[in-house]
């Protein structure tokens, strides 16, 4: 989908696509972390950015949808993080950061655009992926159905190289309580997972 058609979908929710919190392993491995600056690359409408901002971290949510950013900016604590409008293949930031969360970006080369947003992390800092697995479509979950734009470890495990110390790159597993629509979802998901620190 193109910015024009996920702005077509943000305007025609009701208040939001996505769940109203991050993905559980989001938000248990960031609140392990002393708050800093982040960027929430594909921020949509704004649920992992408004999460970090609560919990003191200076936080810039990138999207290319002007309308999913307005729906974020609307919400409460919206004036805590920074909107700005930028695909992530070709917007950059002015500055490395502690934190660079990406939350379901599927791209044609999703290990080209997991290498690039990589670049945005600062030595020490924090690179956190999540995504849909390619064992997804299998499961029966919720996303995309198209297996050349899903992960696969291997594949996120192969966007890094060794100026990463990697800590997790894995399956997991989401239940319905961890939907990732806002209106939820019955069947469980797959998704896969990158925890990397940037080591230089």
């Amino acid at each position: 989908m193109d910015a024009a058609q996920w702005d077509e979908r943000y305007r025609a929710s009701a208040g939001g696509v996505w769940a109203t919190q991050p993905p559980a392993v989001v938000r248990e491995i960031t609140a392990t972390l002393p708050p800093g600056t982040a960027i929430d690359v594909a921020t949509g409408d704004g649920r992992t950015a408004l999460w970090l901002g609560e919990r003191g971290w200076d936080c810039t949510g990138v999207d290319f949808s002007s309308a999913g950013l307005a729906l974020a900016a609307a919400r409460p604590g919206g004036d805590a993080v920074t909107w700005t409008p930028g695909d992530v293949l070709e917007w950059q930031p002015d500055a490395q950061v502690d934190l660079v969360v990406s939350c379901y970006l599927h791209l044609p080369d999703s290990a080209a655009a997991v290498a690039r947003i990589a670049e945005w992390v600062a030595p020490g800092g924090t690179l956190l992926v999540l995504g849909h697995d390619v064992d997804n479509i299998a499961a029966g979950g919720h996303g995309p159905s198209d297996p050349a734009i899903l992960y696969t470890p291997d594949l996120l495990r192969g966007a890094l190289d060794d100026r990463f110390r990697i800590e997790r790159c894995e399956r997991v597993v989401r239940a319905s309580a961890d939907a990732e629509l806002r209106d939820g979802h019955h069947a469980a998901a797959i998704d896969t997972l990158l925890h990397a620190v940037r080591l230089r």
